[in-house]
C-alpha cells in the first residue's frame, strides 16, 4: 500500500514541479508523506489491536479509538508544522493530501469488494 500511496504522491509531485517548481514539488511530497505516515501508523495500531484481541477481546476497540485520535492530532501537526513553520505552499500539499487519501480509499473499497 506504502508503495502505491509512494507512486501517486510522486505523481502529483511531478505536476507541480512541472508546473510551478521545485517549491510546489515539496510541499507535495510532504502533503503525501502525511498520508503515508497515517497508513503506516495505522497498520501498526491494527496489529497491536489484532494481538490484543486475542489475549483480551474487547480492547482491541480502545487501540481502534486511540489510533483515530493519534491520527488526527499527528495529521493537524503535520499541517502546521508544514504551513507555518515550514512555509511549504498550502494547495499542493493539500492536493497531495487529498490524492493519496483517495488512494488509500479505493485501495480499501476494491479490497473489501473481492
Amino acid at each position: 500500500m506504502l508503495g502505491a500511496l509512494a507512486l501517486l504522491t510522486a505523481g502529483v509531485a511531478w505536476a507541480f514541479y512541472a508546473y510551478q517548481g521545485q517549491l510546489a514539488a515539496q510541499a507535495a511530497l510532504y502533503g503525501g508523506g502525511i498520508v503515508m505516515f497515517n497508513v503506516w501508523m495505522t497498520s501498526r495500531r491494527m496489529k497491536t489491536a489484532a494481538e490484543i484481541a486475542e489475549i483480551a477481546p474487547g480492547k482491541e476497540i480502545l487501540i481502534f479509538y486511540l489510533a483515530a485520535v493519534l491520527r488526527f492530532i499527528f495529521t493537524l501537526g503535520f499541517f502546521i508544522l508544514g504551513m507555518g513553520l515550514l512555509n511549504l505552499q498550502p494547495i499542493p500539499m493539500l492536493v497531495a493530501f487529498g490524492v493519496a487519501h483517495l488512494g488509500y480509499l479505493f485501495n480499501g473499497l476494491f479490497k473489501t469488494s473481492k
